[in-house]
């Protein structure tokens, strides 16, 4: 059983957060592209919520505001779309209603934010692929408690793998995605304990079982929804279900990569990335590579969103749309509105936006 006390790290930091002041969270001091009135009203569907075609770190108005390859995005309590913006190693917070995006943290010991969740007591926590020092590779990820009304990020446990998705439980702690060693694990920031749940370390591959019998491929985002958790198991083209006591199933996909609504069991995914999960218990994901965006209800998997061609086109038809990036997704409560991290995937092309999805 491998287990970390990942909290002995802060005293080695000296337990210090690290907030916006270190910016002047105003961007760059290029003059801001043609904005506001020049861009396309919001949409019946698919909309663009902010960034634009070109990668920037500018703060102001939709139309005006430059993202550098956003990839995950997570709705606050107060309804502020919260963005891991990669590539500017800076958390952007963006009105849901306009489209005005401001910098949250920005500092020199934050970088490449990617995975972020909302626990019950309002506090984001975020996943960076770098530490505190600025250090990378296989074991520099670093989870982060951001206090989103001080404008803080503390670091809780450093140097733990790669975090592609977190996910809070209802008694706190958090789960963990890594997808550089393909296992789950659970943190608890109380005492910083980092326990194995499921996978093996370094072992990729496809297995259902218990603990480390089971075998995962690339497990990106992660959800908790209807009393376990939901992985996105990127490389096999699966959704797989995690029992808090560690049981693996497959839970969506079957396993060869393609396209198809359906049942759970029928329908095909291909490397699902991320997921979120509304109130009621219906699951929404991003289909990287069938550059959809599909939703679970009940035991049917139907696409939502998406034309199914790689690009940037806004549409009130939701199913004409294009997207590109899709790595991230938040959905709100009610399920009445999804926002996509649509980034870069880390290439040189003209997607740094964040979209919106009105379903009603």
């Amino acid at each position: 059983m491998r287990k970390i006390l990942a909290l002995t790290f802060l005293a080695a930091l000296g337990g210090v957060g690290c907030t916006s002041s270190d910016d002047d969270g105003g961007g760059d001091d290029s003059p801001p592209p043609p904005g506001g009135d020049n861009v396309p009203p919001f949409t019946n569907g698919v909309s663009m919520l902010t960034g634009g075609p070109d990668p920037g770190y500018v703060d102001g108005r939709r139309g005006e505001a430059r993202l550098a390859n956003p990839v995950n995005v997570a709705l606050g309590p107060d309804g502020t779309v919260y963005v891991a913006d990669f590539d500017n190693g800076k958390l952007r917070a963006v009105d849901a209603e306009d489209g005005t995006t401001s910098t949250l943290i920005a500092s020199q010991g934050f970088q490449r934010p990617f995975a972020m969740t909302f626990g019950s007591d309002g506090m984001l926590y975020v996943s960076t692929d770098r530490d505190p020092q600025g250090m990378s590779g296989p074991m520099a990820g670093t989870v982060w408690r951001v206090d989103v009304g001080a404008r803080t990020a503390t670091p809780l446990a450093v140097r733990i793998g790669r975090p592609r998705g977190l996910a809070v439980l209802p008694d706190g702690r958090i789960a963990i995605a890594d997808y550089m060693h393909h296992v789950i694990q659970i943190f608890d920031p109380a005492t910083g304990a980092l326990l194995p749940l499921a996978g093996t370390w370094d072992g990729k591959g496809f297995a259902d079982g218990a603990g480390a019998a089971a075998k995962f491929s690339t497990p990106y985002g992660i959800a908790y929804a209807n009393g376990a958790l939901i992985v996105a198991d990127y490389d096999n083209h699966r959704l797989r279900k995690v029992t808090l006591d560690g049981a693996v199933s497959t839970y969506a996909g079957s396993g060869t990569a393609g396209f198809g609504d359906g049942s759970l069991a029928s329908a095909k995914l291909n490397r699902p990335q991320g997921l979120a999960a509304a109130d009621n218990g219906d699951l929404y994901l991003t289909d990287a590579e069938n550059f959809r965006i599909r939703r679970i209800r009940g035991g049917t998997i139907e696409t939502i969103a998406g034309n199914g061609e790689p690009g940037y086109t806004d549409s009130d038809d939701r199913l004409r749309a294009q997207f590109y990036g899709l790595e991230g997704i938040a959905v709100a409560p009610d399920g009445a509105m999804v926002y996509v991290a649509d980034g870069s995937r880390g290439e040189s092309v003209t997607y740094h936006r964040v979209r919106s999805i009105k379903m009603n």
